[in-house]
Parts: C-alpha cells; sequence; structure tokens
C-alpha cells in the first residue's frame, strides 16, 4: 500500500502542477467572453483535446529530428536560390517544432470547435484556440513535472514550473492568440480571405513560438530570461486589447 501512494504521489504533483496554471489562465480568458460565453462543455472539450494532442505532436517532431539532416540540406537549397542567410540546424528544428505545434493546436479547434454551430462570432476562435493552447501547456507542464521528480527535487522542480508558468504557458497563449485574431478579424470575409488570415496567423504563431524557445535556449541568467518574458507579457496586454476591438466588429464587413 506504501509503495503505491510513494507511486502515485508523483503523478499527483505532477497533474495538479500541470493543469492549475492553465486553469487559472483559462478562467481569466474566459471571463474576456463572459458577455456571450461559450458552452461550457465545448470549453472542456477543446481543454481536454489541447492535452491529448501532445501525444500526436511529439512523435512528429521525433521523426523531424530522425531526418533533421536532410531538411536543413533542402533549406539550404532553397535559401541559396532565393539569395537567403542559411539558418542553423537549431533554427531549423525548433522552427518546425515551433510550427507542428501551432498546427496541431489549430486543427483540433477546427475539427472540434469551427464546425459547430456555436461557433458563430469573431471572438470564438480567440477563445476556443486559447483554450485549446492552454490544454495543450497544461499537459506539456505535467510530463515536465513529472519528468523533473524523478531526477531533482520537488524546490528545483516546482522553481522551474513557476517559470515554465511565466514563460512556456504565456507563448501557447500568445501564439494560439494570434492565429485566432487573425481569424476574427476575417471572420465575416470570403472563404479565400479567411484561408488567408488563417496562413498569416499561423506563420505570426510559428515565428513567435519559434523566437521564444531559441531566445531561451541562448538566454544567459535569471535576469535575460525575465526579460525575454516581458516580451510576451506585453503581448498578453496587446491581445487584451485586440479583443476588445473583436468584440465590437460589426457583422456585415462590406
Amino acid at each position: 500500500m506504501a509503495e503505491t501512494i510513494l507511486t502515485f504521489k508523483p503523478i499527483l504533483i505532477s497533474v495538479v502542477g500541470g493543469l492549475l496554471p492553465s486553469l487559472l489562465w483559462l478562467w481569466f480568458w474566459l471571463k474576456e467572453d463572459s458577455e456571450n460565453p461559450e458552452p461550457r462543455g465545448l470549453v472542456a472539450l477543446s481543454f481536454f483535446a489541447g492535452m491529448a494532442i501532445v501525444y500526436f505532436v511529439l512523435p512528429v517532431q521525433k521523426i523531424v529530428v530522425s531526418f533533421i539532416s536532410s531538411i536543413v540540406d533542402v533549406v539550404d537549397v532553397v535559401s541559396l536560390k532565393f539569395s537567403l542567410l542559411s539558418p542553423d540546424q537549431q533554427t531549423v528544428q525548433i522552427t518546425l517544432w515551433a510550427f507542428i505545434e501551432e498546427f496541431a493546436k489549430y486543427a483540433t479547434v477546427f475539427l472540434l470547435a469551427f464546425k459547430s454551430r456555436f461557433f458563430d462570432e469573431p471572438m470564438d476562435a480567440v477563445v476556443y484556440l486559447i483554450t485549446a493552447a492552454l490544454g495543450f501547456a497544461a499537459m506539456e507542464n505535467t510530463l515536465y513535472i513529472l519528468k523533473g521528480l524523478s531526477h531533482d527535487g520537488i524546490f528545483q522542480v516546482f522553481s522551474d514550473g513557476n517559470m515554465r508558468f511565466i514563460g512556456a504557458t504565456i507563448v501557447h497563449i500568445v501564439s494560439s492568440a494570434f492565429v485566432g485574431i487573425a481569424i476574427a478579424f476575417a471572420f465575416y470575409t470570403p472563404r479565400f480571405v479567411r484561408f488567408l488570415a488563417v496562413a498569416i496567423g499561423l506563420l505570426v504563431a510559428t515565428l513567435l513560438h519559434a523566437h521564444f524557445n531559441l531566445s531561451i535556449m541562448e538566454s544567459d541568467g535569471t535576469l535575460n530570461t525575465l526579460l525575454i518574458f516581458s516580451q510576451f507579457w506585453g503581448a498578453i496586454i496587446g491581445i487584451i486589447v485586440l479583443l476588445q476591438i473583436i468584440k465590437r466588429l460589426p457583422k456585415n464587413n462590406n
């Protein structure tokens, strides 16, 4: 019995530590949509689907690692053709990983929420994409804490976990929010414009996500790390302002 408790305890700590920050953020963003709230069932489904897709994303990211040399060769050829500076292998890999995550979050929401009859206003795009992003971050953080508990002390894990709450969770919010904002502003436009908005949103989200990851990897010291985080805190403020504009979009932009 004691052995079972000792085995279960790290899992419980990991789940609580991974879920709690995302649930707090989810509460905050749902308050932003309190005037016309979405069905709680569909919100919950989007959140848990965001958690589940981590297990689809990880194998795809491993495939990228397996073929990264060939991918970099192709990138070098394309860069040479257009007289561009060739990125290094780490930059290519991190950028592809970021795109895979951003596309997976968008695809999940597209299949679950965007096809629903409840997807009926621009604000919904932002709400559902942030919700799925928070689910994704919750599962990432849970796995991170669980892995950390098997190697480090609990103090070190939660010190790092707090940094993930500030940083990694924020980058998922910001990147997915920009996809949702792009869709929201194109909500009442023709299909082609909406398609273009999604493409631009995913591109911006990927670049933001990759920039964050690469910057964190290259940062030296807590101060530099916090400066990087501050950029995304600033983006959160910008998103809140944009949401106020989205709430006032006319139903027909033509």
